[in-house]
């Protein structure tokens, strides 16, 4: 790879290498703060709930540091933008900017910023940004990123929620007395995840659960676990920086 590149690269391969331990640490936090609880209804109903119960609020500091990595992802783009323009138009260093417009007639028009620089470089290096599609409804993967970055630098922390990955049971004759929630799970509270309904009387199942934390902005990004959502932007960010590594 171009030296010119690898400070970009290197922005995206730092926050790869923090996502195995941000795993390990969000794991270990839904395996200590979570447990599975059943809900007694009053006695006419057919059915218990079983729940998915949260000791407290996850923690901020989790989404902070998700938004760090969001920001050192986005950020390689731009660090590949001021080294495009480095390399071709120079006097535009302060307008260089990776270019994401809100829709392809917007991108067509120029309405985005960082057109000014994008406008001055050479035909081949236009058309690789073209054909990256980088516009909502094109490239969806990289608007998200962008958006989510703009959402946590300027308004708020990124939000996420908990919800089941695995779920299994282990008792005799569970498939009578056992039914899931239709959509797999519910939220049913701040705390708490409907996992299912269970006849009453029936024995309570040995239950294997794995709950995940994910990102959860629905006008972006909607439930996508967020170790792997950070992943999936990172080879997005890295595959866009090896299409510039040309002579």
């Amino acid at each position: 790879m171009r030296d010119d590149l690898l400070h970009a690269r290197a922005s995206v391969d730092w926050a790869v290498a923090q996502l195995p331990a941000f795993k390990i640490r969000l794991d270990a936090w839904l395996k200590d703060n979570i447990h599975v609880a059943r809900k007694e209804l009053p006695p006419d109903a057919s059915k218990d709930v079983l729940l998915a119960v949260e000791k407290e609020p996850l923690p901020l500091a989790f989404q902070v540091e998700a938004g760090v990595y969001v920001n050192a992802i986005r950020s390689s783009l731009d660090i590949l933008a001021a080294t495009l323009a480095n390399r071709h138009c120079q006097t535009l260093i302060d307008d260089a900017y990776f270019p994401v417009a809100s829709s392809a007639a917007n991108f067509d028009a120029g309405n985005y910023k960082g057109n000014k620089f994008v406008k001055a470089l050479p035909t081949a290096e236009q058309a690789i940004i073209k054909a990256l599609k980088p516009y909502k409804g094109g490239n969806n993967l990289l608007y998200a990123l962008h958006l989510l970055d703009i959402v946590r630098k300027h308004q708020r922390l990124l939000t996420v929620e908990i919800r089941p990955a695995k779920l299994s049971f282990m008792a005799w004759g569970l498939s009578q007395s056992f039914s899931p929630v239709t959509t797999g799970w519910m939220r049913s509270g701040d705390d708490e995840t409907v996992i299912g309904l269970i006849a009453k009387g029936a024995p309570n199942p040995k239950i294997n659960l794995t709950m995940q934390v994910s990102l959860n902005e629905t006008a972006y990004f909607n439930h996508r676990e967020i170790v792997v959502a950070l992943h999936e932007f990172a080879t997005l960010t890295n595959s866009i920086i090896r299409e510039f590594d040309i002579p």
